[in-house]
């Protein structure tokens, strides 16, 4: 009797790769958004606090304690500029740890490499989208003095700096590839689909849903936004004709502990930041659940 060994991995079909490969770019999308997300909201309240602002972290924004007349042009511009430029830096941070998972097996790397559209996103997306809702980031620059003409201007430019994120991301997703049987020409743009396109927008209604009914114009926006630096890496993957790739050569499967992880880190989410969380520096320094 013929024993039953893992040759059947190595015939694993193409369309079953890029399935596999789809789910763990949708899982890292994911992950990646929500834990930018708290970093986001989380400085923008310790920046908030350190003004005397007692600020509550909710699963949709933060909302800050104080009537409107109360607040002024260096907390305004500190506290709605600090996210953005907090996700940045992550977003850097993020390529450089690409940079050393790039050459393993390891699908951190996948994560990171999110982490780098993610960053950026938050940045000049978010500005993009303060810009058109009103809100958010674009507080920062309209407390600024910053004519409106001159806010659109910059609000072109970041767009253009979300393609050449994309751009310069083509080669990396290219990577992520487990054999270059998905690399042919004519399947390139399957793969992009797989690995980029359906993440990016799946992920992004996944996320939608966590966040209804609450979810606001502005972060809705922000979801979009990232469509520009989607876009780019479908039409500059043509010019890339050899990529080097790690092969898999027993195939892949799904790992159901990065599955489990993520629902229930959305749950935590979703369930500790209803009610919310309260930070405030003055008179002491408190982090309190509400209502618990």
């Amino acid at each position: 009797m013929k024993q039953h060994t893992p040759e059947l991995a190595v015939q694993q079909t193409d369309n079953s790769k890029l399935v596999m490969l789809s789910i763990y770019s949708y899982c890292m999308f994911v992950g990646c958004y929500l834990v930018y997300n708290l970093a986001y909201m989380t400085v923008t309240a310790c920046i908030a606090a350190s003004f005397q602002i007692p600020t509550e972290i909710h699963y949709w924004k933060t909302t800050f304690n104080i009537p409107l007349w109360w607040w002024n042009q260096p907390n305004v511009i500190f506290t709605f500029a600090s996210g953005p430029v907090v996700c940045a830096f992550i977003g850097i941070l993020s390529l450089r740890l690409f940079f050393v998972f790039r050459k393993t097996k390891n699908w951190m790397r996948l994560f990171f490499l999110w982490g780098y559209h993610h960053g950026f996103n938050l940045f000049f997306g978010a500005y993009v989208s303060g810009v058109i809702s009103r809100s958010g980031f674009r507080h920062a620059s309209n407390w600024a003095a910053i004519p409106v003409e001159i806010e659109y201007f910059i609000a072109i430019g970041a767009i253009i700096c979300m393609f050449l994120v994309g751009f310069l991301s083509v080669k990396f997703f290219l990577q992520m590839a487990i054999s270059q049987s998905i690399l042919v020409n004519h399947k390139r743009n399957r793969f992009i689909t797989a690995v980029v396109f359906i993440p990016w927008f799946v992920g992004s209604l996944t996320l939608i849903a966590l966040k209804t009914p609450r979810i606001t114009y502005n972060e809705a926006l922000i979801f979009l936004m990232m469509f520009t630096s989607v876009v780019p890496v479908y039409i500059a993957q043509r010019f890339f004709y050899e990529v080097s790739i790690f092969k898999f050569e027993k195939g892949i499967s799904v790992k159901w502990g990065y599955v489990i992880a993520l629902v229930l880190f959305m749950f935590a989410f979703r369930y500790v930041l209803d009610d919310g969380i309260l930070i405030r520096f003055f008179p002491e320094i408190s982090l309190t659940w509400i209502n618990h």
